[in-house]
């Protein structure tokens, strides 16, 4: 009789063991439901207890989840249509509200992908598609980002990021994507040689009077040399004639010739006679 009651006491407590007890692994997040109500949120990683049948349990990860959206059509504030891909990371922040908005990760991502999709809409429609492809890339991302992130709040979840995977210009407005940024690049070429042009003459111009200053005061330092130097030399034909008036005399004269004489000029003259009798003396 007792062997017959002990082998169904060991089964019971053994399965009541079974149903207390769960492990959780460091990449797990638990949550503890009794009647379909949130009780407990668990994220330390090991052994841990439950009650046994009335409480049932929800592991969920703590790493990172990815988000492909569908292909969307979008409307630019240029009225061009483009197809964009959007691809988001998030982790689940609160495990109590997530299991009371989405419960699995599959209508998480069904409900992140209506709120990208309209946030999409919103942001991508307000900007042309240079904007979104080149000009305004980031802030249309972080715009894009909080907005996700702001309607997402009470889903228990953190977007982490939010990027383009694909952006595509359909067919029929390529050519006139490709015209619009020829002529823009075109303005942009034209104003930077402009600005470039400006920029030259400035300089040239700044050098032209640099270098005019520099010939004026080297032309001031050589009129200033040279007067000392005729000052300095005159000092010392008058000392050397002062006591001589025949070299004196001669000097003058020879300073007489210079000034009258030409090179090439023909003079007829008596060497013997007026102010041309010294040539010939030896």
């Amino acid at each position: 009789m007792k062997k017959t009651l002990f082998i169904p006491a060991v089964l019971i407590v053994l399965a009541i063991i079974y149903s207390s007890l769960y492990m959780l692994y460091p990449y797990e997040i638990a949550l503890v439901t009794r009647f379909g109500e949130a009780k407990q949120t668990v994220r330390e990683p090991g052994l841990h207890f439950k009650a046994p049948w009335i409480d049932n349990l929800t592991k969920y990860s703590s790493r990172l989840y990815e988000y492909y959206s569908d292909t969307a059509s979008v409307i630019t504030s240029n009225k061009q249509t483009i197809e964009v891909d959007i691809l988001a990371t998030f982790v689940i922040t609160d495990p109590k509200k997530f299991y009371q908005t989405s419960r699995t990760i599959d209508r998480a991502i069904q409900r992140l992908d209506d709120v990208t999709y309209s946030a999409m809409l919103s942001i991508a429609g307000k900007n042309t598609f240079e904007d979104i492809i080149v000009n305004n890339r980031e802030p249309i991302l972080k715009e894009i980002l909080d907005t996700t992130r702001e309607q997402t709040s009470d889903f228990g979840l953190g977007i982490k990021t939010v990027q383009f995977k694909k952006v595509l210009l359909l067919a029929a407005n390529e050519e006139q994507v490709y015209k619009s940024m020829i002529t823009e690049r075109e303005r942009v070429s034209i104003q930077t040689l402009a600005e470039g042009g400006a920029e030259s003459s400035k300089i040239r111009s700044k050098a032209d009077w640099d270098a005019a200053a520099i010939v004026a005061d080297a032309n001031v330092k050589a009129a200033k040399i040279k007067a000392e130097g005729d000052f300095e030399a005159q000092s010392i034909i008058n000392r050397a004639t002062q006591n001589n008036v025949e070299l004196y005399t001669y000097l003058k004269q020879l300073e007489m010739y210079r000034a009258s004489v030409k090179a090439g000029t023909t003079v007829i003259v008596d060497p013997k006679e007026g102010v041309f009798k010294n040539l010939l003396v030896p």
